[in-house]
């Protein structure tokens, strides 16, 4: 599948309930996802695999991730969108 493919398909996936989650996930998805790394492309189809309320913790700084290559990730989207860090 192309990024393109990868886009379009994942453009679903971020139509979320919170508002405070909308933002970041299609944020980064329309300003950085076809620019960053296959790996990190992977890496949001797995953090839109996530509840909720685990995302909205992550990006609103209350909390990290568990895993410490998608607390990394996450610490990454948040960057990239020029956001407040977690911790």
């Amino acid at each position: 599948m192309t990024p393109e493919e990868q886009k379009r398909r994942f453009a679903w996936q971020c139509r979320r309930g919170l508002l405070e989650v909308d933002v970041v996930v299609n944020g980064y998805l329309d300003e950085h996802f076809l620019n960053d790394t296959a790996e990190n492309r992977e890496r949001f189809g797995r953090l839109l695999a996530c509840p909720d309320p685990d995302l909205f913790e992550w990006f609103t700084g209350r909390s990290l991730p568990d895993d410490p290559d998608m607390a990394a990730y996450v610490t990454h989207i948040l960057k990239l969108l020029d956001r407040a860090q977690p911790g």
